[in-house]
């Protein structure tokens, strides 16, 4: 029997193209909703409805198609149309069924994260920073890069956050190692 060895790099895309999908659909697939199978291991729902379809020219390796969408990335719908055509050849999408089109794109709102203002500093550095400044216990500001498909900020004045950070090893692997120590 023989062996087969695949050689090249490895994909996880599952699912086909967009040239496929819409070529097999009435009206080119407009009005029906498509998933990027990447996308689906968000916990939020992420998917396209289609607008608009456009065949691109024939470009070897594979057919593209110019494909004008409402797009809905991790529960937040996009506030302007999005046009999916330098993705379109990877074999990554999948056509919703018009039953499950209903359960699958109900919004769900995400909760926003709240950090603390300030958090501590690691051990050492916080009695390194504490014999050179004199406080007794310093602390340093949090700095967020806020993104566009973000749902965290930093708290404000007054304001109680929701996520606690702290500095500590957590829950050790081998709590035997740490028996005489201060937690």
């Amino acid at each position: 029997m023989a062996t087969i060895k695949y050689i090249g790099r490895t994909t996880d895309f599952r699912g086909k193209t967009l040239w496929e999908i819409v070529g097999n659909l009435k009206n080119f697939g407009v009005g029906r909703v498509v998933v990027r199978s990447m996308f689906e291991r968000y916990p939020e729902p992420s998917f396209m409805k289609i607008v608009k379809v456009e065949a691109l020219p024939n470009e070897e390796p594979a057919r593209k198609v110019r494909v004008t969408v409402e797009k809905t990335f991790r529960g937040q719908k996009s506030p302007n149309l999005v046009q999916i055509d330098s993705v379109s050849y990877k074999a990554d999408y999948r056509l919703l069924s018009k039953r499950e089109e209903a359960s699958y794109c109900k919004f769900v709102d995400r909760e926003e994260k709240i950090f603390p203002r300030e958090i501590d500093l690691p051990p050492l550095l916080k009695e390194f920073i504490a014999r050179e400044t004199g406080k007794p216990a310093p602390k340093v500001p949090i700095k967020l890069k806020v993104g566009r498909e973000s749902r965290y900020r930093v708290a404000k004045e007054g304001e109680k956050p929701t996520v606690e950070v702290t500095m500590n090893i957590g829950k050790p692997a081998s709590p035997s190692l740490y028996a005489n120590c201060e937690l």
